[in-house]
């Protein structure tokens, strides 16, 4: 166990304190912070997609030959459009977490719990989004959605 600040064993914080590390000041810088991330996360997304597809294209271009230019003008289509809709969603979520909409902290987290597994800046970006949109500030800036305090949800008894 952990000595708290006043002797005790135990954790020096309640449970509910732990999960609002960020002062409200704080909180609106991060949530800036995280909403720009993604926004250029996703932009940077949609400049990959064309440049891959440009540079697959322009190497079936080179090869003038008809079939390999068709087969590689359909793998720039498909890898620079999977890019691209890959991307938009961040873009999105981003927008919406600067204009404070409702619904762009669950859609930032669901995003962010993806870019986890895409290692080093992937990882780095989720953890930060997570961290940032699991205060009670978060909760409390965009609302609950769903919650069972809302009303919305039902418990498994009702």
């Amino acid at each position: 166990m952990c000595p708290s600040s006043d002797g005790r064993t135990g954790y020096s914080q309640p449970t509910e304190a732990v999960m609002d590390m960020l002062s409200k000041k704080d909180f609106e810088t991060h949530i800036c912070v995280a909403g720009w991330l993604q926004i250029v996360n996703g932009l940077l997304g949609i400049v990959a997609g064309a440049f891959v597809a440009a540079l697959i294209l322009g190497v079936g271009i080179i090869t003038e030959d008809a079939v390999a230019l068709r087969i590689m003008a359909l793998s720039a289509s498909t890898l620079g459009g999977l890019l691209f809709v890959l991307s938009v969603p961040g873009l999105v979520a981003g927008i919406g977490l600067l204009r404070r909409a409702s619904w762009s902290r669950i859609m930032a987290l669901v995003l962010a719990a993806f870019e986890l597994v895409l290692f080093p800046i992937g990882t780095v970006l989720g953890a930060y989004t997570v961290f940032v949109l699991s205060q009670q500030a978060a909760v409390d800036a965009f609302g609950a959605c769903c919650s069972i305090e809302d009303g919305r949800v039902q418990t498994a008894g009702d």
